[in-house]
């Protein structure tokens, strides 16, 4: 069921009318669960097995560890959190690597919610271990049970108590946000999706310069269909009464790879810092183990992404790349320049260039289908070969609206997204609400096929 679809607009219409007139309480994340068990079973009933046997899973070892870190037995606990925590990674393993059987929709992301569910409880995030239906609601909370955000159990599962009921205002800022994911993913990724599978399907045949280009595209793509699935998800869980966070902050703008990974599936990298490199030891043992910390989750980042070589050595470059920043930093000397000079402005814009360009390039693994492609294509790129000229529209209007609305975040919001919820009780705010649905519906592609992230 996609959130693109009348299935889905009757399923959530369902829903708000129920929870309007049902008081809160046990009945109430009942039917929270039963929704999502629906959502999820039209993908694939098969695997809602696996995200039931699981979630009952998590939830057992969590009972266990938090009564073991009651008894103040810390040793048993950790050797339980571990044991869990590796089941549930050999299934995730099974399913990614083994290929017997097709990867269940949406196992990467809720697997990362079950352990976040052990972690929190062996780190004693909560005063009682929640309960097995909490649990349930958690793991498998369905705007976000296919492709994240990533939300941990901490920050979600606190809310089921305190749910906020569907107001005016709430009702105006998710719908606002499902409008603009909508717009994103169709208008934008679908359309930038046609020239990207047309190139990277032949990449021999296309000069250097246009399979430059379509790496633009494609860059561009990723972050319109993921962010918009975010945005749309970030929406029905708004109007669900739960805030899921920000997942995108205009990545595109960052100046160095740390800032990308703060502002690139934010909930994604907070993930890996959390519950990886501060569990491996973070920065607390030195520069060099820094160093391997960094380096190993970004590895970790990669082979959870995907199970061919071209993640992994995605993954491993980031690392590198992180590594190498972070060092190279630390040798410089502190040689300030007074915030708003025009060496300074140079300076900035001259990092975020360079840093989209190796964002950019990294992609190209990440989408092409071999690593023998992704080589034809860098290389391609980088010797300028000659061959058929591609230059799609697209790529220019789209780059263009991007840039147009990093240059305004950069000068009027401190390098943040700029873009804020329409005040819909004024005239311009109804204008420009429903021009970006006409728009939507005029310039729509629906030729297109799952979100990306969904994939993984």
């Amino acid at each position: 069921m996609s959130f693109l679809s009348l299935p889905f607009l009757i399923l959530i219409s369902v829903l708000l009318i129920l929870l309007r007139f049902i008081p809160g309480g046990r009945m109430e994340r009942i039917i929270l669960l039963i929704a999502s068990y629906v959502f999820y079973a039209c993908f694939d009933i098969r695997a809602l097995a696996l995200l039931f046997l699981l979630s009952v899973f998590t939830w057992i070892g969590a009972k266990s560890i938090s009564g073991m870190t009651a008894k103040k037995q810390t040793g048993a606990a950790k050797r339980l959190l571990f044991a869990c925590i590796t089941v549930q990674i050999l299934v995730l393993a099974f399913f990614k690597y083994a290929g017997l059987f097709p990867m269940p929709v949406g196992l990467s992301f809720y697997m990362l919610q079950a352990i976040s569910l052990l972690a929190d409880t062996y780190r004693s995030e909560f005063k009682e271990v929640p309960a097995l239906l909490d649990s349930l609601v958690y793991i498998g909370f369905f705007p976000q049970v296919v492709s994240g955000p990533i939300v941990k159990a901490k920050d979600f599962i606190p809310q089921l108590a305190v749910r906020k009921k569907l107001t005016l205002e709430r009702l105006s800022y998710g719908v606002q946000l499902f409008a603009l994911g909508a717009f994103l993913k169709l208008v934008m990724a679908d359309r930038l999706a046609v020239c990207v599978d047309k190139v990277y399907d032949a990449p021999l045949a296309y000069s250097g310069l246009t399979l430059f280009l379509t790496s633009v595209a494609y860059s561009l793509q990723l972050l319109f269909d993921f962010a918009g699935y975010s945005d749309m998800a970030i929406g029905v869980a708004w109007l669900l009464g739960f805030d899921l966070g920000k997942n995108f902050n205009l990545p595109y703008m960052s100046v160095n790879p740390s800032d990308f990974w703060r502002r690139w599936h934010i909930s994604l990298s907070t993930w890996l810092r959390d519950y990886v490199y501060i569990p491996l030891g973070g920065s607390r043992k030195g520069n060099k183990r820094t160093y391997i910390n960094i380096f190993l989750t970004m590895i970790v980042s990669g082979l959870w992404h995907g199970s061919t070589i071209n993640f992994l050595i995605w993954g491993a470059v980031h690392g590198l790349w992180q590594v190498i920043h972070r060092a190279f930093t630390r040798l410089l000397k502190d040689n300030k320049t007074e915030q708003g000079t025009p060496l300074l402005r140079f300076t900035r814009i001259l990092s975020m260039i360079l840093s989209f360009l190796m964002v950019n390039f990294l992609w190209i693994p990440f989408r092409a289908a071999t690593l023998n492609d992704a080589g034809i294509i860098i290389s391609r790129i980088l010797t300028l070969k000659p061959g058929i000229g591609y230059y799609y529209v697209y790529i220019f209007i789209f780059g263009a609206v991007l840039l147009i609305v990093q240059f305004i975040a950069a000068h009027f919001n401190d390098s943040d997204d700029p873009i804020k919820p329409l005040p819909l009780d004024r005239m311009y705010g109804k204008v420009i609400f429903c021009a970006i649905i006409i728009a939507t519906f005029m310039f729509a592609y629906f030729g297109s096929g799952a979100f990306i992230y969904s994939q993984f």
